[in-house]
């Protein structure tokens, strides 16, 4: 007679067996989700957490029971019905008409925030600095 293997489909098992014989605590597996987040990867239902992938398809399992010959029931996705945009749809933005180089400038008025006025208070400038001959090898002193 000869012993047909079946894969085990729990999650985190994956190893092949018999199911003449199936022992009741030879299967260690996951019982929790896979999570990816950010760069961690680990189990819904351990605490164990990597960032390496590898390290994360080792990673022991936590719970015991039979192997699981069954495939599990994928469901399906629905499509969402996609809007299709036609280039004829998309409008460009109205031009706004330029001034005249004749036309006067309009100054734009200035805002100082509370926190920058109360720093310009606190700056004190000394004398010597203001009307102070640069030379060529000179040191900022600022």
């Amino acid at each position: 007679m000869t012993m047909v293997e079946v894969n085990c489909y729990n999650k985190g098992c994956g190893k092949k067996f018999d199911p003449a014989s199936n022992e009741s605590e030879e299967c260690v597996y996951h019982s929790g989700e896979p999570v990816f987040h950010d760069v961690y990867k680990y189990w819904s239902c351990c605490d164990k957490k990597t960032t390496d992938f590898t390290e994360f398809l080792n990673i022991k399992g936590c719970c015991r029971s039979k192997h699981n010959g069954e495939k599990p029931v994928v469901e399906e996705k629905k499509s969402e019905e996609k809007v299709q945009i036609q280039p004829s749809d998309i409008k460009p933005p109205e031009r706004m008409v330029r001034p005249s180089e004749s036309e006067p400038l309009v100054p734009l008025p200035s805002i100082i925030s509370p926190s920058l006025q109360k720093l310009l208070k606190n700056l004190q400038i000394s004398e010597g600095s203001v009307d102070a001959e640069i030379t060529k090898d000179a040191i900022c002193q600022r």
